[in-house]
């Protein structure tokens, strides 16, 4: 039986080729034209958009490195808002306990967000460590009332220093949405210069190395942006980051908006500042495709930072501005979250790319990753088929084998409570005229859609446990309280291990990458507990209000080649819409380890080893790592030691290229002709699969021979993939 299967998200290589399952359009549906053009450098990927305004926990460990770390986030955004104590204000207007409180929380944030293994910027809001955070009493007295700015400098003496004493690099924030009303009621006038001027002059006197961000305003940017800057200017006080939201009120298109700041700096002839729009996303298009949309724009824009606001659970929740939802005391991921881990997976190089209407597309490549990705977001609810055309491939020749490349096409449903995206196509296309199209099904109008290619291969597919197999390599072991199911017909070979105790658990031990637990999603399930290796917790609602059976759990990608165990527990805790807490579990299915070596890893448990008469190739632009080792004496020889059940060797093919043999564990040699008429640089050589697990080496001998129609007998090699 075929298993649609889930992306392993931070998985090198190919996945299984997969039948489309999404239902083509009709002829009268709307249809859209995207399009990415490899061979276009746009600048670095830089992670602009993964921020978030108060999305730690008070102090700072929710939510946990499991979430955490995948999103790769670039900013944090915090003040000790709303902590009990009212902070400077609540102290009497100096340094009491209610202040200490917001100071430690934003030390502890702060700290695990600038060190390893993080390296975001974390910004100080200072109006929130005074106590001007919305619940200040009406009586409240503000910086600089009535001219008198002595306090407010006390106020950023104290805070400084406490941030030295710590150790913390911060981003001073002077104040919050000074032109909103309710944290600045001054508005913007004489009392809010005395305040911003003083701020800026003391912090530069006492840290003159931190970075300032300001205004801050409530809304994009408009005409009095430019008064802002000039009056700033004019007093020496610009800051090093111009900052606003965009959260409605003016235009919410990031390109649009750096665009237009950019303009009112250039006229008053400013240079070498920054923009960051520190709270984006209206709450009425909280959803994927919003979301999608938004970093798309926010990574073709040159912005430096953002950070997505907080409208629903303001502000010590942990939930990342809820796109962690929160089950039955456990945070479990929701489609916007699976949004933002799709877009930490658009590493390396930012490739040229055109939207259509309001559809937006960013794709970036690696070579580390062997992968081109991309993620496509509307902001208008479009539904209808896009065509994406990907062209420019000799650019990044190692995407390609015999002429194919490998697409896959992820749905990420905008819902509270996803485990992975979904699968929508998945499968080997042939690559004509440099280019491909790929007919994508934009069925969700609030849904986002990631894109993958890799390199086409056959040898990664998934291999499949039912819950029943208690034995072997991979197989399951269950404690007491686990009751079986036979003979239910929608399941997996007809079976089923279930528990409703609190504390019930079971684990899935397997070799490989990455591993998704499949099992019953229904009325009555309850939420489980996952852990691999005895690592952090996360947590899965089995909850459907109708019936899914084989449905995916629970997943991890991107492990360690070796053994691991995956510890599953019923927690006794269920979402408040189900009639119970049972958890089931039908099968496991398995990602072989995959990892790639250069040609130049001499050393390891994966290494080649070479002989006499090899030289090595540098500098060269189109192989991996730049490198390749190279052989034209007959009988020289090189191996591939490495452990696992197959591996790929590639290479260069060209007009110059001679016929190798390849021989695994002594076992009968292989020819392989490398001569091709137009130079295909990362060419699959040679493929083994099926092997036993355990230690293996493949012998590649220069036969000194060469097809009749090439120029030489080389032979050259350039990285190999194990699995």
């Amino acid at each position: 039986m075929a298993h649609i299967k889930i992306r392993s998200w931070l998985a090198v290589g190919a996945t299984a080729a997969l039948a489309v399952v999404a239902v083509p359009p009709s002829a009268s549906a709307a249809t859209e034209s995207l399009a990415v053009n490899l061979s276009s450098s746009a600048g670095a990927m830089t992670g602009v958009g993964e921020g978030f305004l108060y999305g730690l926990s008070q102090d700072g460990s929710a939510p946990g490195d499991n979430y955490l770390q995948p999103l790769s986030p670039t900013l944090m955004r915090g003040g000790g808002a709303r902590i009990a104590g009212d902070g400077w204000i609540g102290d009497g207007y100096k340094a009491g306990t209610g202040y200490q409180a917001r100071i430690t929380s934003i030390i502890d944030q702060a700290k695990r967000m600038t060190q390893a293994p993080y390296h975001a910027e974390y910004v100080l809001m200072l109006s929130d460590l005074w106590g001007a955070d919305l619940t200040q009493p009406s009586n409240a007295l503000y910086p600089c009332n009535n001219g008198d700015c002595s306090n407010w400098i006390t106020f950023i003496d104290d805070t400084i220093a406490a941030m030295q004493s710590a150790g913390v690099t911060v981003t001073y924030e002077p104040y919050n949405e000074p032109n909103g009303g309710g944290f600045f009621p001054p508005g913007i006038g004489t009392q809010y210069w005395n305040m911003w001027n003083s701020a800026v002059r003391e912090i530069r006197r006492l840290a003159p190395t931190a970075h300032i961000d300001g205004p801050a305003y409530a809304g994009g940017p408009t005409s009095a942006f430019q008064t802002w800057i000039q009056t700033a200017q004019a007093a020496g006080t610009l800051p090093n980051v111009i900052s606003y939201h965009l959260e409605g009120g003016g235009t919410e298109d990031p390109v649009a908006a750096v665009a237009q700041v950019n303009g009112y700096l250039s006229a008053d002839g400013i240079t070498g500042i920054t923009q960051s729009a520190n709270e984006y996303i209206p709450l009425n298009v909280q959803n994927s495709a919003y979301t999608a949309w938004s970093l798309d724009r926010f990574a073709q824009s040159g912005m430096a930072t953002a950070a997505r606001g907080e409208w629903t659970n303001c502000c010590m929740s942990g939930d990342l501005g809820v796109i962690l939802t929160n089950t039955g005391g456990n945070l479990v991921p929701s489609g916007q979250y699976w949004t933002y881990r799709a877009y930490a997976n658009l590493t390396g190089t930012r490739v040229a790319t055109t939207g259509s209407g309001n559809t937006a597309i960013t794709a970036a490549v690696d070579s580390t990753k062997k992968q081109a990705a991309a993620l496509i977001g509307d902001s208008a609810g479009f539904v209808g088929q896009a065509n994406v055309a990907i062209s420019g491939f000799s650019a990044d020749p190692w995407l390609l084998s015999g002429g194919t490349t490998h697409v896959e096409v992820d749905r990420i449903p905008d819902v509270a409570s996803l485990n992975s995206p979904q699968t929508v196509y998945s499968a080997n296309v042939t690559v004509s005229g440099d280019a491909i199209t790929v007919p994508v099904t934009l069925g969700d109008a609030n849904g986002a859609y990631a894109l993958f290619v890799t390199p086409p291969s056959s040898t990664t597919a998934d291999t499949t446990s039912d819950d029943t197999a208690t034995s072997g390599t991979d197989h399951f072991s269950y404690g007491s309280n686990w009751g079986t199911a036979t003979g239910v017909s929608d399941l997996y070979q007809g079976t089923a291990h279930w528990s409703n105790t609190t504390g019930g658990t079971a684990t899935y031990t397997f070799t490989g990458s990455g591993v998704t637990i499949w099992g019953v999603k229904d009325h009555d399930q309850g939420i489980a507990a996952f852990s691999v290796d005895g690592g952090p917790v996360t947590y899965a609602d089995d909850y459907a209000s109708t019936r899914t059976p084989q449905a995916p759990l629970w997943s991890s990608s991107g492990l360690a080649p070796g053994t691991h165990t995956v510890t599953i527990s019923n927690t006794g805790t269920k979402n408040s819409s189900s009639a119970n807490d049972t958890v089931a579990i039908d099968y496991a299915t398995v990602t072989p380890n995959v990892s790639t070596i250069d040609d130049g890893t001499t050393s390891g448990a994966t290494s080649f080893s070479y002989g006499s008469n090899w030289g090595t190739a540098t500098g060269i632009g189109d192989l991996y790592n730049g490198t390749a080792h190279w052989n034209s004496t007959g009988g020289s020889t090189a191996t591939l030691t490495f452990t696992g059940t197959g591996a790929v060797v590639f290479g260069v093919k060209d007009v110059d290229q001679g016929i190798a043999t390849y021989s695994v564990d002594g076992g009968t040699g292989r020819s392989v002709d490398d001569y091709s008429a137009s130079r295909v640089p990362g060419a699959s050589l040679f493929t083994v699969s099926g092997l036993t697990p355990g230690s293996h080496t493949i012998t590649i001998t220069v036969t000194g021979t060469k097809n009749s129609a090439s120029s030489n007998d080389i032979i050259a090699l350039d990285s190999a993939t194990v699995f």
